[in-house]
């Protein structure tokens, strides 16, 4: 999937490395020239030629400074200044410098910056003037840098662009305006710029977009609208964007899409109009959008959704219409879409989903129905979707799963039922799920589970139960998990574990045994990584012994302190840690202990 924003302008940055990068600077100490050939740096920059091209770059970056650097060597090529203390540069502040190719001004304290304070740098090639405290620039500020391919303006504090500012930058690739405070554009903002790939508008106020705003920018590529106050999508604003590829409306208060009012991008691979307030889909409303791959309508007020809405979408990829209001999936509503891989409709209020709703999603990988409210879901309902393999039923309200609930899913790996209300599962429900590798069945109301209901899932991994109300395992329901390595029935009323009935799980590794009311465990299979055995009743006698042993002579495997098991995929939180005690409910004698800590003296009855 090709990335959220800022691909050309990172692509630019990169060739700028290519072509101005610093070699490494080790030991070159400020002040002190850094060129053999006698050319003078700055007392208070660093100045070194790049390894590959000899070109010079000069430093001055983070150094407190009030006013530009004498000295500047005249050959340089990119100039940093960056995280400085400039309250403005005056007129021809750099006319002595016109091989300079970067200029980087970002975090500066900038509040002007003269009109002509870019005299004699007919050589520019990407100025950064981000993060600083600009309000407003004069026309033809840039009329003396012709060869600028990307400029920075965001994180200022602009209200208005002056016509004709960008006046004179035929070649400019890259233009970000985002993070302002404009609201309103004039209709030749952005006249001439006819070469722009690149335009960033995102973060300001701009609650109205004219016909005429982006006429001229035929080879636009990347426009990015979000965070701003548009309110409705016009007819005929990006009629002249043929060559748009992204476009990103997201999070403004957009509550109407015209009819047609994508008509002409034909080359849009991506449309995000999420976080908005779109309360309904016509017909027409993408209608010549061919070439579109991604599609984000999340985060709305969709209420439901009309067959053939996305009708002309044959090459989309991935379809995002979760948080709406969404009550019903009529039959066909997805027409159109046979080359559809991700299909998000989770936090929706989705009652009732029609067979033949999911007609024709020949290519559908992973399908998020996650909190709904299902209740039932209809036999056949899944029919055709061979392709299918993460289906997504989390917290939809499932009471039962019936016999072909799941019926046609031959391709299905996962299969996630977590937090739902399931007291029930038919032994014949997962029939024909031979390729299933993980099943959630995590924070339901199962009191047993039917015998054959793993009948012909060999490949199953992983298999999660923590969280129901299973009293009882039977090698007969574990016979057929020779392949699951990933065991857990924590938080369950387990009260016995008869020997021999994880034999079958050959293959078995990690095994959760957490909050159940066991007294007794013979650890097999013999393979097991790591064993999680905390919060039972556990009677420390003779029967125990041989766990013993093994929390004893393999620490690793059952340790007193382990990284507890994620509930979710959030790496970015910290790991938390919990005890693995094992502690012993009975015999008094040793009531409260943990069975590592108890003497070997205890067992020599045994």
């Amino acid at each position: 999937m090709a990335p959220r924003k800022g691909g050309l302008a990172l692509a630019v940055l990169l060739v700028s490395w290519a072509a101005l990068g610093p070699r490494s600077l080790e030991g070159v100490e400020p002040g002190v020239p850094a060129d053999t050939e006698g050319l003078q740096c700055p007392a208070v920059c660093v100045c070194g030629h790049d390894d590959y091209t000899d070109e010079l770059s000069v430093f001055c970056s983070s150094r407190n400074l009030t006013q530009l650097p004498d000295g500047i060597p005249e050959g340089a090529k990119a100039l940093w200044l960056d995280g400085n203390n400039f309250s403005s540069v005056p007129a021809a502040a750099f006319r002595n410098l016109s091989s300079l190719g970067f200029l980087n001004l970002q975090g500066s304290q900038l509040a002007s910056l003269e009109p002509q304070a870019l005299l004699g740098l007919p050589n520019l090639y990407h100025l950064h003037l981000e993060r600083n405290q600009l309000r407003s620039l004069a026309a033809h500020t840039f009329l003396h840098t012709p060869g600028l391919a990307s400029l920075g303006l965001n994180n200022n504090l602009l209200s208005r662009v002056d016509e004709g500012l960008f006046q004179g930058l035929a070649h400019l690739w890259d233009l970000n305006l985002g993070w302002n405070s404009l609201a309103v554009l004039p209709d030749t903002a952005f006249q001439g710029l006819a070469n722009l790939r690149e335009l960033v508008l995102a973060g300001n106020k701009l609650a109205y977009l004219q016909p005429s705003l982006f006429c001229g920018l035929g080879e636009l590529r990347e426009l990015d609208l979000s965070r701003n106050a548009l309110r409705s999508v016009k007819a005929n604003v990006f009629v002249k964007l043929p060559k748009l590829q992204k476009l990103y409306l997201d999070h403004n208060l957009i509550a109407a899409v015209a009819p047609g009012a994508f008509l002409g991008l034909k080359a849009l691979r991506w449309l995000d109009l999420s976080h908005n307030r779109v309360g309904s889909l016509l017909e027409d409303t993408f209608p010549g959008l061919l070439g579109l791959h991604v599609l984000r309508l999340s985060h709305n007020a969709l209420a439901g959704l009309r067959p053939r809405t996305f009708k002309d979408l044959h090459f989309l990829e991935e379809l995002q219409l979760g948080y709406n209001r969404i009550r019903q999936l009529p039959e066909k509503v997805f027409e159109g879409l046979a080359q559809l891989e991700v299909l998000g409709l989770n936090n929706n209020q989705i009652q009732e989903i029609k067979v033949g709703a999911f007609l024709g999603l020949f290519n559908v990988a992973v399908m998020n129905l996650s909190r709904n409210c299902l209740r039932n879901l209809p036999e056949q309902v899944f029919q055709g979707l061979g392709k299918l393999h993460s289906l997504h039923l989390e917290g939809s309200c499932l009471g039962r799963v019936g016999l072909h609930t799941f019926a046609g899913l031959s391709g299905l790996r996962r299969l996630f039922l977590k937090d739902n209300s399931i007291t029930a599962i038919d032994e014949q429900s997962l029939v024909g799920l031979a390729e299933l590798l993980e099943l959630d069945l995590t924070s339901n109301q199962l009191t047993h589970l039917p015998a054959r209901l793993f009948q012909g899932l060999g490949k199953l991994e992983y298999l999660l139960l923590s969280r129901n109300r299973l009293s009882a395992l039977s090698a007969e329901v574990l016979g057929p998990l020779q392949r699951t390595f990933w065991l857990d029935v924590s938080h369950n009323r387990l009260e016995a574990l008869p020997e021999g009935v994880l034999s079958p799980l050959g293959r078995l590794r990690y095994l959760s045994l957490r909050n159940n009311s066991l007294r007794t465990f013979v650890p097999e299979p013999p393979g097991l990584e790591r064993l999680w055995l905390e919060g039972n009743p556990w009677d420390c006698g003779c029967p125990l012994k041989a766990l013993r042993a093994l929390a004893l002579q393999h620490p690793s495997i059952v340790p007193r302190f382990v990284r507890a098991m994620a509930e979710g995929d959030d790496d970015r939180q910290p790991p938390a840690y919990t005890y693995n005690n094992i502690t012993c409910a009975s015999p008094a004698s040793v009531s409260g202990l943990d069975l590592r800590d108890i003497s070997e003296d205890h067992f020599a009855r045994c």
